[in-house]
């Protein structure tokens, strides 16, 4: 009894990635297309260096810009304060400031140097301008001046007899 036994020969089935291939060649565009790329802007910044009995005999200018709630301080760390910049009605007064920042970059050529320090409660944004008006002023035109390229920030000194916040009263 000879029987054949017959085998189904079973042939491999290529896959077909073919429809999947059309999908990635429109859906890569696509994403390509619609991807939203964001411009990261950094600033230089270092901490202030600690200080020592031996500032005090160089008599130069130690600038420092203080926000507060209700106003601008332009101090100098030995001196004291230079100037009170009161906020308007919209807010802190970042041209009176530029202004202020202008006046010293003029008695004070060389300095590049300042420290701005900062109440905990004081907004991100809040902070950038004061930086921008103390870094750079704007010129006639679309110029740009430098003033205190080199700024540290900080934490701002508790004020003593401080006024109240606009908006809170006792």
């Amino acid at each position: 009894m000879s029987s054949r036994v017959r085998r189904l020969r079973k042939h491999s089935l290529g896959l077909d990635i073919t429809a999947f291939m059309n999908m990635i060649v429109v859906l890569v565009p696509f994403l390509l297309t619609t991807t939203v790329f964001s411009r990261l802007a950094v600033l230089e910044l270092s901490l202030p260096a600690q200080s020592s009995g031996f500032d005090k005999l160089k008599g130069d200018l130690q600038l420092e810009v203080v926000i507060r709630g209700d106003a601008l301080e332009i101090r100098d760390r030995i001196g004291g304060l230079i100037q009170r910049v009161q906020n308007t009605s919209k807010g802190y007064d970042f041209r009176t400031l530029s202004a202020s920042m202008q006046q010293l970059k003029t008695r004070f050529p060389d300095k590049v140097e300042a420290a701005i320090l900062a109440e905990p409660d004081t907004s991100y944004d809040i902070l950038v301008q004061t930086m921008d008006a103390v870094r750079v002023a704007r010129t006639s035109g679309s110029g740009h001046a430098e003033l205190f390229p080199e700024i540290s920030i900080g934490d701002a000194p508790v004020a003593g007899g401080a006024p109240a916040k606009p908006g809170k009263r006792s």
